[in-house]
């Protein structure tokens, strides 16, 4: 007679944080420089760059995933692959759609958003890897969906100190805030002043 489908659940190897696959989730910085080096140059021409400065602004806009402590940066291929397609920088992952669900669980939490600019939020290790309890803290759910990643560890203490991890996440978190936690008041959009909140203060 066979084995149960579910004996096998018991075998499983949680990855998530193990360093030595911190690099199959992104694309590496030398594998940029390595293997898109004709698409950069082109994106650069494109917006009037020279190749450093495109690089520093894809490293910029893109970059700085950590899924280990002392792992190296990974940037996100999806954006990445779709600005050297399109020749122009945008915040592609935030297009593709508004994570609603996480407002609500911050706005329920009662967390203090305010935190999450500061780039220096702590937890603790054992806390890190599970979601199970974002009704009472919603950062390990934030650091496992994308919007926070690892800045440092104190191995001491077993504390991780995170942060978001470029530019297009922290513009386009900071702009889904300010459109769940300050909605433009209905008299002021029926006025036509006023139709949407500034984003790049």
């Amino acid at each position: 007679m066979g084995k149960s489908v579910f004996s096998g659940l018991n075998n499983l190897n949680d990855i998530s944080m193990d360093p030595e696959y911190s690099d199959i989730c992104g694309i590496s910085g030398s594998d940029l420089h390595k293997y898109f080096s004709e698409s950069v140059k082109e994106l650069a021409e494109r917006n009037s760059l020279t190749e450093n400065e495109c690089y520093s602004k894809l490293q910029e806009m893109y970059d700085g995933y950590h899924f280990s402590e002392d792992s190296e940066g990974m940037y996100n291929p999806f954006s990445l692959l779709n600005t050297l397609q399109k020749k122009r920088f945008s915040e592609y992952w935030f297009e593709t759609g508004t994570p609603s669900f996480l407002v609500k669980i911050l706005k329920q939490t009662g967390y203090d958003i305010t935190r999450l600019s500061e780039n220096d939020v702590e937890i603790d290790s054992d806390m890190l890897s599970g979601v199970n309890d974002y009704v009472n803290n919603p950062i390990p759910l934030l650091y496992q969906s994308g919007y926070l990643t690892i800045r440092e560890f104190d191995r001491m203490f077993g504390i991780y100190k995170l942060g978001f991890p470029n530019m297009e996440v922290k513009k386009g978190f900071t702009k889904m805030l300010l459109t769940a936690y300050a909605p433009v008041p209905e008299s002021e959009n029926m006025s036509g002043q006023n139709t949407r909140p500034a984003t790049d203060a």
